[in-house]
């Protein structure tokens, strides 16, 4: 394999960093830019203040992503701090993957790849804050760390970054699970050598288990903490269980797994190329590092566009041989360019204006009516919470777990049941889309609180409110702890 490329120019990490910075400005600021990083950042937030994942905020995802956002939130409560820290993470991951493809390429075609990474982030719905966001990060890295081991690993020697590289594999992992194939393909690459070499058995399993060991501990540690104190049952329903008894929507899943196959193509098609002229250590550790990726993503009941993130490591390294190429390269790179900016989300700044405009107009209508008395969100953004100062009145926060049939009685709690509950402590305002925003939508909860804020409260505001890929109108309904009540509509 050719490794003798030179020295990587430390200037191309400015060069990424600008290029992120640029494909994502337009979505700076804007408090609505997507469900998922609303949530996330309304959490990190609330955990300033007490609040324990899974506990008082509901949700599957691993704790790891929940205290990436609680250490943002030592920043800033502002969303633009979240984004900022998120295209630092992007612009570093692309930084690793050119580091990575110019050891057997050129560091032009090293840069190449890593801006088409940051080219398809925001084609597959990562252009704010998503997990792969942040933990395609510490899998590159561990990638790289464990490939660039390979000599000594083969000699028979284990060097201390091995352990390093299991490590961030582990905490990986408590960012987003599905990294546990690829994190167990880097522990067996890192074990085979090993094998091959002239090291003691004895100590060869030594070192295997220490790596288990490693990869595990970040999981390990928090599971260790929820049991010690008493949330076990809570934390294994939300770890294991509600992803086990989750239903499965095969249609929509399939549907949007072929649309992100076409927006993968372009990629495809120039790593594809790559094959006829890469060989060597390279392909044989990337390839099979893309297949423990795919195994990921397949290992997911419910397939969305944002879970093939972290196929576009592999696949942006995987490209890097074609871009060598003195003429192609360039003109590929430039035909992926135009393609990708024609259909991304980039230098929409329009879009985060009247996001802005909209949830500043819901905060407003909040506060302007709240007559004490909870915030009640179904359906609707969460960060209202945070942004309006009021408390979670249940631990269902995330618009999914009440509003959605296929989230219906997957946590600790009976979806019906808390809405009930929270119904009866009588709410003082309540948010809810004009009409169901989920598909299938879970009616009994929507009925529920229909019929609640029909009899006891005034709708104040009917706002239309987009997030980067949907738009509905939110109604803000107050007054709901007064005596009088509103005549039936």
């Amino acid at each position: 394999m050719n490794t003798k490329q030179g020295h990587f120019p430390v200037w191309y990490a400015p060069i990424l960093l600008l290029i992120g910075m640029a494909l994502r400005a337009s979505t700076f600021g804007d408090p609505n830019l997507h469900v998922d990083e609303a949530f996330y950042h309304t959490v990190g937030i609330a955990m300033h203040h007490g609040a324990l994942p899974y506990v008082d905020v509901w949700d599957r995802k691993p704790w790891g992503l929940f205290f990436i956002y609680y250490l943002i939130a030592f920043l800033s409560d502002a969303p633009l701090a979240y984004q900022l820290v998120a295209t630092a993470f992007a612009a570093a991951t692309a930084w690793i993957i050119a580091r990575f493809a110019s050891l057997w390429s050129t560091p032009r075609a090293g840069l190449f790849a890593g801006i088409v990474y940051l080219l398809w982030l925001d084609r597959l719905q990562g252009f704010g804050g998503q997990a792969p966001v942040f933990y395609n990060l510490f899998m590159a890295s561990a990638a790289l760390i464990v490939f660039r081991s390979r000599e000594r690993l083969g000699a028979g020697e284990v060097p201390a970054k091995a352990m390093a590289a299991m490590l961030l594999a582990g905490i990986a992992i408590v960012v987003k699970p599905t990294a546990f194939f690829e994190s167990c393909f880097f522990g067996l690459y890192a074990v085979a050598l090993l094998f091959r070499s002239p090291i003691r058995r004895g100590h060869l399993a030594l070192h295997a288990m220490s790596w288990m060991a490693l990869g595990a501990a970040p999981a390990l540690a928090i599971s260790a903490w929820y049991w010690l104190h008493g949330y076990w049952d809570i934390y294994w329903q939300a770890m294991v269980l509600s992803n086990l008894e989750k239903p499965e929507f095969l249609y929509a899943s399939t549907m949007r797994a072929l649309v992100t196959f076409i927006i993968l193509a372009p990629i495809i098609v120039v790593a594809t190329l790559s094959l006829a002229t890469w060989r060597g250590d390279g392909r044989r550790f990337v390839l099979p590092w893309l297949a423990a990726a795919l195994l990921g993503l397949l290992s997911v009941s419910n397939f969305y566009m944002h879970y093939s993130l972290p196929l576009l490591v592999p696949l942006a390294i995987s490209t890097a041989t074609f871009f060598q190429r003195r003429i192609a390269g360039p003109v590929a790179l430039a035909a992926l360019t135009l393609w990708s900016l024609q259909t991304s989300h980039a230098f929409d700044f329009e879009h985060t204006r009247q996001s802005k405009q909209a949830m500043a107009a819901l905060v407003r209508a909040i506060e302007t009516h709240d007559h004490g008395g909870d915030l009640f969100v179904v359906d609707g953004p969460p960060q209202l919470y945070v942004l309006t100062g009021h408390r979670f009145p249940t631990p269902l926060v995330f618009p999914h777990h009440l509003a959605h049939l296929i989230e219906k009685d997957l946590s600790h709690l009976s979806t019906l049941g808390e809405t009930r509950r929270v119904l009866r402590l009588r709410p003082g305002t309540v948010v809810m889309p004009d009409s169901p925003r989920q598909d299938p939508p879970n009616m009994e909860v929507i009925d529920a609180v229909t019929a609640y804020v029909t009899d006891n409260c005034r709708k104040v505001a009917s706002i239309e409110t987009p997030d980067l890929l949907t738009s509905a109108k939110m109604n803000v309904w107050a007054e709901c702890r007064k005596q009088h009540a509103a005549p039936r509509r």
